[in-house]
């Protein structure tokens, strides 16, 4: 019986691993590298370099799903609209029940089963016009490219959003979801700034400005997508339990 064959290099290994495990360690290490050095995966992307690195959308949307995962321990969406309404005065609460034409909690399970369906679609789909402001900072850039730029940034903050989702379960309550925009509004400004140079910005004062206008475009991107979401989710619940 022959032996079987060692993996000798790091890609086979990670290939064994993965097919063995289930651990996508490509994923991981530009997860890794999109926070410690995210001028090296921009480098990557600009080039269209579909080897090294997960294409960050692809990573977008799994961090998404877990943090909808995370978010069950306290309720999901559902749970966060509840708590919301629960804590609004007794006569605007009343005055919401009365449009939405049943009472807070029974619109919570519906509302919350489309904002979870809802959230990658639509505030993905918003967020996704950063795109476009990355290509004004570098016409030369393909879509690809921008389009993994941008994702980039925004995974690299979902992984701090789910930090913060943690500290909100366990040390305070889902009202407090709030100040969670300012830190994830400065780590977009924080992994654009360094990642930029060479490919975004040719000074490093060009790329603190620059991040701060991306910062801020793609927090108000999220803003409304997050709006969109739950107006749409509201519709839905009300016409279901109506």
């Amino acid at each position: 019986m022959s032996q079987l064959q060692k993996p000798e290099t790091e890609s086979e290994t990670e290939s064994f691993l993965e097919d063995v495990l289930g651990f996508n360690f490509r994923s991981f290490r530009t997860l890794r590298d999109l926070i410690i050095r995210p001028n090296t995966v921009f480098i990557a992307y600009a080039a269209r370099d579909r080897q090294t690195y997960t294409p960050s959308l692809r990573l977008w949307l799994s961090l998404i799903g877990i943090q909808i995962l995370i978010s069950v321990l306290w309720g999901g969406y559902g749970g966060m609209f509840l708590v919301q309404m629960q804590s609004q005065p007794p006569a605007s609460l009343a005055a919401i029940e009365n449009m939405l034409g049943a009472p807070v909690d029974v619109i919570a399970e519906p509302y919350g089963e489309a904002a979870s369906f809802l959230h990658p679609i639509l505030v993905g789909g918003f967020t996704a016009f950063s795109a476009f402001l990355i290509g004004a900072f570098n016409k030369s850039l393909s879509w690809a490219a921008r389009i993994n730029i941008t994702f980039g940034i925004l995974s690299a903050s979902s992984l701090i959003g789910m930090f913060l989702l943690f500290a909100v379960i366990f040390g305070s309550s889902p009202t407090m979801m709030t100040w969670m925009i300012l830190p994830i509004a400065l780590f977009y400004w924080f992994i654009f700034t360094r990642g930029a140079p060479g490919i975004l910005a040719k000074t490093q004062l060009g790329a603190i400005v620059k991040g701060g206008i991306f910062a801020l475009t793609a927090m108000c991107l999220v803003m409304v997508g997050g709006l969109v979401m739950s107006l749409t989710s509201l519709y839905y619940a009300a016409s279901v339990t109506g």
